[in-house]
């Protein structure tokens, strides 16, 4: 069952960056932002938590304020197992994310505020504000909390964003590099080495070898044309050997990239295409193997 046509989206139209959601890149961001945290806290000491239990020592203030940065990086990796349940039936937009995000800073205040009234810094704060009540105090205290948590978290999750998509673009770059038929662009030539025809080499469907003449297929305006090019197939594949055209068939070149399935009936194979428009196409024996390596290879592009 395809569940991809019951995602739906819930705010904005902007699609998540698949990425974003890859376990690995998941589990680098909380790490980041947990060591980030932690040093944080340390070094600024934000919301007052060196306040919150009186004469506390370096040492332990250490060991209190990783205890509480773990317990937050474990609500975090709750949140992104939620996230990854979520996201096989619902397809979040990047506005999700973000509004996602937020959520985890409010969901990690309130712990926090739990944390300061069970030590007894709401006590302490009513005696510093004596004009509040408690639930007063309380909403206050969340109020910063949620101010600095999202001020802690929006640095690391900055730069952990900035950091992916940067990594993101370049593997992307690297595997078009990789790619020797990226330029696109593909020129037929005839027998005596003219350019007769450039075409975008994926709006080639195949080659029909025509006695002294090529018939190639290809997509113009969403159509199915014929181009009549003098020359052979032996000399056209020559030519187009750094590419998907593949030979098949003493009369037969295909472009893998069409290809969707090879059938296999008794000991032939059976080409067939990503449009119903055109005929299948058999697989000379000679030409099974190379056309089996160019399948699997091209089908992981």
């Amino acid at each position: 069952m395809d569940t991809k046509k019951y995602k739906i989206k819930i705010f904005g139209n902007k699609e998540l960056p698949s990425y974003l959601l890859e376990k690995n890149n998941v589990v680098r961001m909380i790490l980041f932002t947990t060591v980030y945290s932690l040093v944080f806290i340390n070094v600024f000491k934000p919301f007052n938590s060196e306040t919150w239990i009186p004469n506390i020592s370096t040492a332990n203030y250490i060991m209190y304020s990783s205890i509480m940065v773990l317990v937050g990086m474990v609500v975090i990796s709750l949140s992104r197992v939620i996230m990854n349940y979520i996201v096989k039936k619902v397809q979040l937009t990047f506005p999700d994310y973000i509004i996602w995000l937020v959520s985890d800073a409010v969901v990690l205040s309130i712990f926090y505020v739990f944390i300061a009234y069970k030590v007894g810094f709401v006590g302490n704060y009513l005696k510093d504000n004596p004009d509040m009540s408690l639930w007063e105090a309380i909403f206050d205290i969340f109020r910063k909390a949620t101010a600095n948590t999202v001020w802690m978290l929006l640095i690391p999750y900055t730069i952990s964003l900035l950091f992916l998509d940067n990594q993101y673009t370049k593997n992307r770059l690297k595997e078009l590099g990789n790619r020797g038929f990226e330029s696109n662009i593909i020129h037929l030539k005839d027998e005596k080495g003219e350019i007769r025809l450039s075409i975008n080499i994926e709006n080639v469907l195949y080659a029909e070898s025509a006695d002294n003449y090529v018939i190639v297929k290809y997509i113009n305006n969403d159509t199915i044309v014929d181009f009549l090019l003098r020359t052979n197939l032996k000399k056209l594949s020559e030519d187009l050997r750094d590419t998907p055209l593949q030979r098949c068939h003493r009369s037969y070149m295909i472009n893998m990239l069409h290809v969707t399935s090879l059938k296999k009936d008794q000991t032939e194979f059976t080409i067939q295409f990503d449009t119903t428009s055109i005929k299948d196409i058999t697989v000379s024996k000679s030409y099974q193997e190379a056309v089996m390596e160019a399948f699997m290879k091209y089908q992981k592009r």
